[in-house]
């Protein structure tokens, strides 16, 4: 069961769903517990919930409609990319970020071709996001990785779940912090793989460098448990289906 204040459920709600019905996801009174939690299509409270990636396709088909929910995705997305006509003098491939995704720093034309070769490399989709640059360093995105499961034919389930209380002491996770565990299994056997994604008070916290009056991601701040929900799922996607040699680096 997932427990929270309001506005902290409506968040997960509006871009997950249930990840053992693959139904809608709402917040409703605990009948029998005086809180909010999060329930699913089914009338069941479930414990573990998977992200819904057609945000990002509706980002780019332009029907991502208008709203806090939707302007906080559009952020989040434009970050991660450089969109045509900001820089003038920017080399721009379509559907490949042009910035390195930890520094901010404008990608030259031989890094893009180098990003998008390294995505081809390993078979992934470079137009679509699958690949960035990371303290410039080729990074797969989760995006990579569920393309990369996906196309794999394996059946799998991805679920996740923002840790208790309890769990946080026993993964000694300062309970300031916003943590997820996010479980990658496949039926039929006992194989399984997990990831855990925080997000620091610090990472919530932090100043830009040129606006010290600023938050360095207003985004994080607002949102943390997307940011923390994402890393478990790239870490448990990356365990269970490796690509390569990348390094464990965190998605910022």
């Amino acid at each position: 069961m997932i427990k929270g204040d309001y506005d902290y459920l409506r968040g997960l709600a509006e871009v997950n769903e249930c990840a053992e019905h693959g139904t809608p996801l709402e917040v409703a009174r605990h009948p029998d517990e005086a809180q909010y939690v999060i329930r699913c299509g089914h009338g069941e409270y479930p414990d573990n919930i998977r992200h819904i990636p057609s945000y990002t396709q509706e980002y780019k088909q332009g029907k991502l409609g208008t709203g806090p929910v939707a302007d906080n995705v559009k952020k989040a997305l434009q970050r991660r990319s450089d969109p045509p006509g900001k820089d003038p003098g920017a080399f721009h491939i379509e559907g490949v970020p042009g910035r390195d995704l930890a520094t901010g720093e404008m990608l030259s034309k031989e890094k893009m071709y180098a990003l998008v070769n390294y995505a081809r490399k390993y078979e992934l989709d470079p137009m679509r996001g699958h690949g960035c640059l990371m303290y410039g360093d080729p990074y797969i995105t989760i995006d990579g990785y569920l393309y990369h499961a996906n196309k794999s034919g394996k059946p799998y389930t991805l679920s996740s779940h923002p840790l208790t209380p309890d769990e946080k002491k026993d993964y000694m996770i300062d309970p300031a912090d916003h943590a997820w565990l996010a479980l990658v299994t496949f039926p039929g056997t006992d194989t399984s793989f997990s990831g855990i994604g925080i997000v620091t008070q610090g990472e919530m916290l932090a100043r830009s460098t040129r606006k010290p009056d600023q938050l360095r991601s207003p985004v994080v701040a607002s949102h943390p448990w997307q940011l923390g929900q994402k890393r478990a799922e790239w870490q448990a996607l990356r365990r269970a289906f490796p690509i390569g040699e990348t390094k464990d680096k965190e998605e910022a």
